[in-house]
């Protein structure tokens, strides 16, 4: 990839992007119709908050009104490890009839309960529930040019638990909502197009519906330290809606973003790359142009003594790396990573990862992960052997378990502050044990296989010899010591994606939808080149001030920016979850999303770091093969 143009590079994403900016979101589950009086279920799921990132099932829930018979359908694993706990409910939802006013039960609180309640309507919870796949939402109404309000509608996934007065203190809970199901006709059949929610919290006798009329209506207020008794009622009204079409139906959920946002990130980004482009150009060819042509094969044995910069380094360039026996298993799984980046990517471009898939993308991703082992093993194999290797069974058990290791070691202590915490977010056993299983007999096969299918092949040829005695490395300057060349490195490929970052942050922590593949291939490739090319200018300079150690700098030049990413991190939890809230998070809470960022960074650290290690790799090998030495 690195070793393409930028415009072709550019092109060749823009070509693909104009076909899919608009179809990133192809569902892939059929339509299901429904029948006049037919029964059409309506699942609950979980509440989550944009401020507090622990999600928790909505039945664990003390103050809601709970089925005796709950069944709970099947989930795959990306919908168990995003929170999910869907079972089904008591609301009746008939096609066709609405209901003016239902009860759905009356509840006593105990005052536990009722502290409960006020403390989750005060840290701004939302409640999802699913029809037809497809979440309640709150209902916004689009801006105009103008700023005026159009009729053209928008959906948030979700609907608040409650509502939270700041000037009084007093904590309010929705114990009514209205639903309005949206639906197109199809033939004798009807299929449903959209999920709205209406909350509204009123003070109502037990077992009787509000007055609905009355906009003046107290409010149910909770929080109190004592037994309070709650009805819970809905409303339905079934509305023919012929503006959307089912294959459409998810535009009102993925339009809260303006693509002309993530134009200007691209035309930010291919500015960007451009110009380095342009400096790569000038510096190294006809620098590295001049070099070369300044001597003759002759001339160059003559003078090489009185010679200074990369030249001189012939004899160490290629000497193995120190602790090859870990880089090449951290390179073999940073390939691992890269590629179940991509493949995912063309997945979602495909429509494969459609929002009706739940968990689609965690899913894909982990399968992705595993299948790719063998390609982890050959790579990790290869280098090893190259860099003198001799025990590739031991290369391939550390290139399987180094990187996952570290991972669920994590993951593992954050899951027990989340068991503590009964949040929805807390991997179940059952969950754990079906990961290790995967591993063990899907990953851990394939990365033995391709390490040893890489160890068997033979290494990689140099250009040049290797000197017995290592040259010494003289002082270095200070722009390329190692903490300021690594935030040198980093700033261009972090000012690429820090606009796309922004959404991808924001759909993970406040759960809005990111199906945007079309740009996202765009920014990655722009974001490709950007860490390629930082790494070949890095590494050269390193080279020309007399560093031949570069194996490890360039893989840590390539990774740089994943310090900015973690760094950006931090000030979007302050200023986007934090902000306006600052006295709800807790010490889980606040452990959950920095073990998360962290994590996050690591692996964005191990994809941009394998591209930087393999363009200079490829860089220095093409340099120095223009060298003829006898």
């Amino acid at each position: 990839m690195c070793g393409l143009t930028s415009a072709k590079l550019f092109g060749l994403a823009l070509l693909l992007a104009a076909g899919v900016v608009d179809a990133f979101y192809i569902p892939s589950m059929g339509p299901q119709s429904f029948k006049p009086g037919e029964r059409v279920p309506l699942n609950v799921n979980r509440v989550f908050s944009e401020h507090v990132p622990l999600p928790f099932a909505y039945y664990d829930l003390p103050f809601v009104c709970k089925p005796q018979d709950v069944r709970r359908p099947w989930l795959n694993i990306g919908e168990v490890l995003r929170g999910d706990r869907i079972a089904s409910s008591d609301y009746e939802l008939t096609m066709g009839e609405d209901s003016e006013c239902r009860v759905l039960c009356t509840k006593t609180l105990t005052p536990a309960a009722n502290e409960e309640a006020g403390r989750f309507v005060e840290q701004d919870y939302l409640v999802e529930w699913i029809v037809d796949k497809l979440p309640g939402a709150t209902v916004f109404l689009k801006h105009g040019a103008d700023g005026a309000k159009t009729k053209e509608k928008e959906y948030e996934p979700g609907f608040k638990i409650g509502a939270y007065d700041k000037t009084s203190g007093h904590a309010y809970l929705n114990n009514h909502v209205s639903m309005h199901v949206l639906y197109e006709k199809r033939g004798e059949g009807r299929r449903i197009v959209g999920f709205e929610v209406y909350p509204r919290s009123i003070k109502n006798t037990a077992g009787n519906c509000p007055d609905l009329k009355d906009k003046a209506a107290t409010p149910l207020l909770v929080g109190e330290h004592k037994e309070a008794v709650v009805t819970y009622s809905y409303s339905v009204r079934w509305v023919e809606d012929t503006s959307v079409p089912w294959n459409h139906r998810w535009d009102r959920y993925l339009t809260a973003t303006d693509q002309q946002v993530h134009w200007y990130a691209i035309l930010n980004s291919a500015v960007i790359i451009l110009l380095l482009s342009g400096v790569v150009a000038i510096i190294l060819m006809r620098m590295l142009n001049r070099d070369l042509s300044m001597y003759t094969e002759e001339e160059f044995r003559d003078d090489i003594e009185e010679t200074s910069g990369w030249k001189l380094l012939h004899g160490d360039v290629f000497r193995a790396p120190n602790y090859g026996g870990l880089l090449a298993p951290l390179l073999g799984t940073t390939v691992q990573v890269m590629y179940t980046f991509i493949v995912t990517i063309l997945l979602g471009i495909l429509g494969v990862l459609s929002p009706s898939y739940r968990g689609g993308l965690l899913t894909t991703g982990i399968v992705v992960f595993l299948l790719m082992g063998g390609a982890s093993g050959y790579y990790s194999g290869h280098l090893y052997r190259t860099w003198g290797g001799t025990n590739w069974l031991k290369n391939a058990v550390m290139t399987a378990t180094l990187v996952p290791a570290l991972i669920v070691g994590a993951e593992l202590v954050l899951n027990m502050f989340l068991w503590y915490q009964a949040s929805s977010a807390a991997m179940p056993f059952s969950t754990i044990v079906l990961l290790f299983a995967l591993w063990l007999f899907i990953k851990l096969p394939l990365t033995l296989l391709g390490g040893w299918y890489g160890f068997k092949r033979q290494p990689y040829s140099e250009p040049v010899r290797t000197n017995a005695i290592p040259r010494p490395i003289p002082p270095q300057p200070g722009y390329l010591k190692p903490l300021p060349s690594i935030l040198l490195a980093g700033a261009l490929p972090f000012a690429v994606i820090f606009i796309e970052l922004f959404l991808v942050l924001k759909s993970i922590w406040q759960d809005s939808f990111y199906y945007e593949y079309g740009f996202a291939i765009i920014v990655g490739l722009i974001l490709s080149l950007t860490v390629c090319e930082t790494t070949v200018i890095m590494v050269w300079l390193s080279l020309n001030s007399g560093h031949h150690r570069w194996w490890w700098r360039a893989f840590a030049y390539g990774a740089s920016s994943s310090v900015y990413i973690f760094a950006y991190s931090v000030f979007f939890y302050f200023t986007r979850l934090r902000a306006g809230m600052p006295d709800v998070a807790g010490f889980v809470p606040t452990l959950t999303f920095f073990v998360h960022s962290l994590l996050i960074s690591a692996a964005y650290a191990l994809c941009t770091g394998s591209m930087g290690f393999f363009a200079a790799y490829f860089f220095v090998r093409r340099i120095y093969r223009m060298v003829k030495l006898s």
